[in-house]
């Protein structure tokens, strides 16, 4: 097997200037980088990890940890999230809890015992005390804590884009599907926002709040059904794509019209969005960006530099199928 000093002495160089090169400390010439650069490409070797993570008391490593992955929101994230990590030079840890808040808290474990350099969180258990745990956090629209940044979407923004739909296109009668209240998470704001737009315009509004951590489809279809039945007079329905897409199959299936009978405005925007037919109206949420202000703050946590503030709010954008509602 390769070793340091194998490298040092095909570079021509120092071991202690190998070791510098590898954790990126100190001064190094441009020649000398492209000597060892090579050397280590020629000898095919491969830091011993554990030992430069002595050394430098980092791992290099980043903790996600989401609900459910299956769910565009979430693979969308996970996705954009790498890529920021990555091109930070951090590799992540994937940790789906599969809604299991025992599940979650033993990945915390894991995560804390592997020495991460620090979590980004977005998991929707309401029994865990975030605070307490010793590694940096960022929270991804997820309230975990007064002292723990949250990065999110202009929820608020969001919901008032989407009530301007629902009042251009005549509704008298709407219904707006939310996640688990007792969920801290800034989301409930695009729904207090829709709320109030149609109290504004005097539009009926109702609210249905799903389960904690209700993610599979077949459940979404079975809320479908039931205020559907429950209110045949609806003409608007408002909720996160997935559960939209469900309400828009079982309208479709009941001979409604879409949108004219029966106006259903999605929101997320990640690529599901695109998959329907007719197609969704929907808010876009800002992934990349959100990503990049998560690691971005986590960043600064890692290297205990000053964060500007606890609480990053980035702008929504509507579909291009909503222009024409």
């Amino acid at each position: 097997m390769t070793t340091i000093n194998d490298v040092a002495q095909y570079a021509g160089v120092s071991k202690n200037t190998v070791s510098r090169y590898l954790n990126n400390r100190g001064y190094i010439s441009q020649m000398t980088r492209e000597k060892i650069h090579n050397a280590i490409n020629v000898l095919q070797y491969h830091p011993n990890q554990i030992a430069r993570s002595l050394y430098s008391n980092r791992t290099n490593l980043v903790g996600l940890v989401i609900p459910d992955v299956t769910q565009p929101f979430f693979s969308t994230m996970t996705a954009c999230i790498e890529d920021q990590l990555d091109r930070k030079g951090y590799k992540m840890i994937l940790c789906d809890t599969k809604d299991s808040s025992s599940k979650e808290k033993k990945y915390l474990e894991m995560l804390q015992e592997n020495k991460v350099d620090g979590i980004i969180i977005g998991s929707h258990s309401i029994d865990i005390r975030y605070s307490d745990i010793s590694a940096p956090i960022v929270a991804l629209d997820r309230n975990l804590a007064d002292d723990i940044p949250v990065v999110s979407a202009n929820h608020e923004q969001g919901g008032r884009i989407a009530a301007q739909a629902f009042i251009r296109h005549g509704c008298k009668k709407v219904i707006q599907l939310v996640g688990y209240t007792k969920v801290r998470t800034p989301s409930g704001k695009r729904h207090a926002a829709f709320g109030e737009e149609m109290m504004k315009h005097g539009i009926a509004c109702h609210t249905y709040e799903l389960g904690l951590n209700q993610f599979d489809f077949d459940s979404y279809l079975d809320v479908a059904d039931m205020i559907l039945d429950r209110y045949p007079d609806l003409d608007g329905v408002f909720a996160s794509d997935m559960v939209a897409l469900a309400v828009q199959k079982r309208a479709l299936t009941r001979g409604l019209s879409i949108p004219a009978d029966l106006l259903v405005f999605g929101y997320d925007g990640s690529f599901i969005y695109k998959t329907a037919y007719p197609p969704l109206p929907t808010i876009i949420q800002p992934y990349r960006q959100l990503a990049k202000v998560a690691v971005s703050v986590l960043m600064k946590l890692i290297n205990k530099e000053k964060v500007d503030e606890l609480s990053y709010t980035i702008d929504v954008k509507p579909s291009m199928q909503e222009g024409g509602i």
